[in-house]
């Protein structure tokens, strides 16, 4: 059969017109598509999250702990923020004071007054002993230009947070961990901030990783290091997303650690930084290039 190709134009001009189009759609439907943002610069082949701030070498959550992962050199400290009657923004994880103080009652009941009167539970020596909960201003103050934050945002306006992170120039420093629709709304308020969510069960299968991106655009997703395989991580890569695992519990250790990175994934956050470090240095020094 004769083909029949563009009044005044080769069958080659007709092919590179036609490529040309596509190229045009390719691009529309790229354009369309989320722009990721640009995560945190990293010390470490894999980056060092420090949980709670290092909840296994100082108080977690304080500024004393901050100050330890600074000095341990880690890629990041994980915090969590929460509200207080009164609106303030404070670094703590539970709902309730009662786990790490000497106070008792929900965060979101005790204005912001009532908490910064409570001292923090401490159990590493008296090195640490007078530890406050900090507001997330001297959280993120403290870290400014020292190291990167891994912003669990537990509750508390969304705008103000955002607030905090660019008074204090964070911006570039920070990623943001919540739920599918606080990820949602951190990238319609701060497309320029990099998101984190967990990867729920039901899309850990083939073909889940990149259509639970596809529905909540993500630069980085969490979860426990025993909910992933070599394929999710691999799915992850592929779909444009890096792996943050958890590693704390029973998995804290050498052996938790190799596991972990020998499912490709590109961070682990531990209680034990020291520990995640000098493995580190070791698989370097180990490791023939």
């Amino acid at each position: 059969m004769r083909r029949r190709v563009m009044k005044g134009t080769t069958p080659l001009a007709a092919r590179t017109v036609v490529a040309g189009l596509i190229g045009l759609a390719v691009a529309a439907v790229m354009a369309e598509a989320p722009k990721q943002a640009p995560l945190p610069r990293l010390r470490w082949p894999v980056a060092v999250i420090a949980h709670r701030a290092g909840a296994g070498v100082a108080p977690e959550n304080t500024l004393a702990a901050i100050r330890e992962a600074i000095r341990l050199k880690v890629d990041y400290v994980e915090i969590d923020v929460r509200a207080t009657s009164d609106g303030a923004l404070v670094i703590m994880h539970d709902s309730s004071v009662d786990r790490t103080t000497n106070g008792h009652g929900k965060v979101s009941e005790l204005t912001l007054a009532e908490v910064r009167s409570l001292r923090v539970a401490n159990a590493f020596g008296p090195a640490f002993d007078g530890q406050k909960v900090p507001t997330l201003d001297e959280a993120l103050e403290a870290c400014r230009g020292k190291v990167n934050v891994y912003l669990d945002h537990k509750d508390g306006d969304t705008g103000k947070v955002l607030a905090a992170v660019r008074k204090h120039r964070m911006e570039r420093r920070v990623v943001v961990y919540n739920g599918v629709d606080g990820v949602r709304e951190w990238k319609r308020r701060a497309p320029g901030i990099p998101v984190m969510p967990s990867l729920p069960g039901e899309f850990r299968r083939p073909g889940g990783v990149a259509a639970f991106l596809a529905a909540c655009p993500a630069e980085v997703l969490d979860g426990h290091v025993i909910t992933w395989s070599r394929e999710l991580v691999d799915d992850a890569h592929a779909a444009g997303s890096m792996v943050y695992v958890d590693v704390m519990g029973p998995t804290d250790t050498p052996e938790g650690y190799a596991a972990a990175m020998a499912l490709g994934v590109d961070g682990l956050q531990t209680d034990h930084p020291e520990r995640l470090i000098a493995y580190l240095r070791d698989h370097r020094r180990n490791t023939v290039r």
